[in-house]
């Protein structure tokens, strides 16, 4: 009944590449132009990693990295490159909101970016994209 749907599966990983892009830009973007107390903030999830000084650099290059990452994986330009960056910040994100403890609920939206990341690197950026030769 739904075997028309399989015509759309190129269209269907754009959708998805460029939803989670934008996510990431979105989230990341505003951090980016904030300046340096939100850069602090962003930062100091690298705690829970024990690095403890300069959190507005490491918020400033998080920031940074989610922003690119997301515009190479709405672009499908250097994809795999754009997903491990976002991959980066979401996988501090999960580490940090899972040392904090805030419950189950609270570390399932980290893990599940973690996951579309994870398949999003093996299947790969599809046909429409831009470095498609």
């Amino acid at each position: 009944m739904l075997k028309f749907l399989g015509k759309y599966r190129e269209a269907g990983l754009l959708l998805l590449r460029a939803s989670v892009g934008l996510i990431f830009i979105l989230i990341c973007g505003p951090v980016l132009l904030s300046g340096e107390h939100r850069w602090w903030q962003f930062g100091s999830a690298m705690r829970v990693l024990n690095f403890h000084s300069h959190l507005d650099w490491w918020g400033f290059l998080g920031a940074l990295a989610g922003c690119i990452g997301g515009i190479f994986m709405m672009l499908g330009f250097a994809f795999r490159i754009g997903i491990l960056l976002a991959f980066l910040v979401a996988l501090v994100n999960a580490i940090a909101v899972a040392h904090h403890d805030h419950g189950l609920y609270s570390i399932i939206i980290p893990i599940e970016a973690v996951i579309v990341l994870v398949c999003l690197s093996f299947i790969g950026p599809g046909k429409y994209s831009v470095d498609k030769s």
